[in-house]
């Protein structure tokens, strides 16, 4: 994190950027975890930061916390976390063609059944 983003080391702990978040993240919080190098806690302190940067624009020390949140998450998920066997398998599935036809039929499917079909799902809790 030092080389990438070494203005997190200018934090001067004001929460200027944990006040503004509209999402309501601890972000001073991931910058936090940043600086130690806990980047699993970086990544899902800031898991729900929707990029818009009105925490960067208050950061007196002018921190990007939306970009250094980003790097966390994509360094989590592409060497830190284990690896989603079930999502490889799937894509595979994908890629040797095994759900064409379920697409094309669905695809085929007027505009009123496929909101019918979305609106009368069922949804995990």
């Amino acid at each position: 994190m030092m080389e990438l983003y070494p203005e997190i080391y200018k934090c001067i702990g004001c929460a200027a950027c944990t006040k503004s978040c509209p999402q309501g993240l601890d972000t001073m919080q991931y910058i936090a975890y940043a600086q130690r190098g806990e980047l699993e806690k970086c990544a899902e302190e800031s898991f729900d930061c929707v990029m818009c940067g009105i925490c960067s624009s208050r950061c007196p020390a002018g921190i990007s916390h939306p970009q250094v949140g980003l790097l966390a998450r994509r360094i989590t998920g592409k060497y830190l976390a284990p690896e989603a066997r079930h999502l490889t398998n799937r894509v595979r599935e994908v890629e040797a063609g095994d759900f064409t036809e379920l697409m094309e039929a669905i695809m085929a499917k007027p505009l009123e059944e496929l909101k019918n079909l979305y609106n009368t799902r069922e949804i995990e809790k």
